[in-house]
């Protein structure tokens, strides 16, 4: 009886799920900064003889905090060594940021534009520690209500911390939010958090599994399509 009971208290609980708020990766969610971040690893990682190509970077750095990156490549490199590699690709990434254009997604921004509009409470949850200022410098980052850096995190994606800080933030339930992810490893952290995730599935060559909706694109999204998941 007590068994049955549970199961209508949460059957009832998922229906009185409603969407409130939203949380977006920033990195080839918002702005496509993959190849600066890939090129700073790149300079740092010749030094120490590895040749340190794109599709390393998408399937083993992309989406951790730098640290736990760094030490995927270099597993043998003390914590001290992990430390001076983060600082140098740091100074890498700020360089050649501060020579070329942003490239910021349209369709994203015009997506964020259209749920600020509706109501919905925005957060940014990064594993980079450049989001920010990123955001900060294409005029963005005024929409949202909250930010959460991980690499200020002691337990990055695929851990859910991320995700579960980001909706305490915005003072709303897990279930009252989505998160809007380019990368398996941001999808797995929004599973973990039990948070309904949209993968923005653009690199058709690394195909997003787990999500409750994915497309290649925002503008194959509308806030119906993200309504009907609640």
């Amino acid at each position: 009886m007590a068994s049955t009971d549970k199961r209508e208290t949460d059957m009832s609980d998922k229906k009185k799920s409603v969407f409130k708020g939203a949380i977006f990766d920033v990195d080839g969610v918002i702005v496509d900064t993959a190849h600066i971040h890939h090129k700073s690893w790149e300079i740092v990682f010749k030094k120490y003889g590895i040749n340190f190509t794109f599709k390393d970077f998408k399937s083993k750095v992309d989406g951790k905090p730098r640290a736990f990156g760094a030490k995927t490549i270099l597993p043998e490199a003390t914590d001290e060594e992990i430390r001076k590699i983060c600082g140098e690709k740091q100074g890498h990434f700020e360089r050649i940021l501060k020579t070329g254009k942003i490239k910021v997604f349209k369709t994203t921004v015009d997506f964020i534009k259209m749920l600020k509009k509706k109501g919905i409470k925005l957060a940014m949850a990064s594993s980079s520690k450049n989001a920010a200022p990123i955001l900060k410098k294409v005029k963005i980052y005024p929409y949202f209500d909250a930010e959460v850096e991980g690499a200020l995190l002691t337990k990055g994606k695929p851990h859910p911390d991320i995700f579960l800080i980001a909706a305490k933030k915005l003072k709303l339930k897990p279930s009252e939010c989505i998160v809007f992810e380019d990368a398996q490893i941001g999808i797995d952290a929004a599973v973990n958090a039990k948070i309904k995730c949209a993968a923005i599935n653009r690199d058709k060559s690394h195909l997003i599994t787990g999500a409750d909706i994915r497309v290649g694109d925002f503008k194959h999204l509308s806030f119906k399509k993200i309504q009907d998941l609640f």
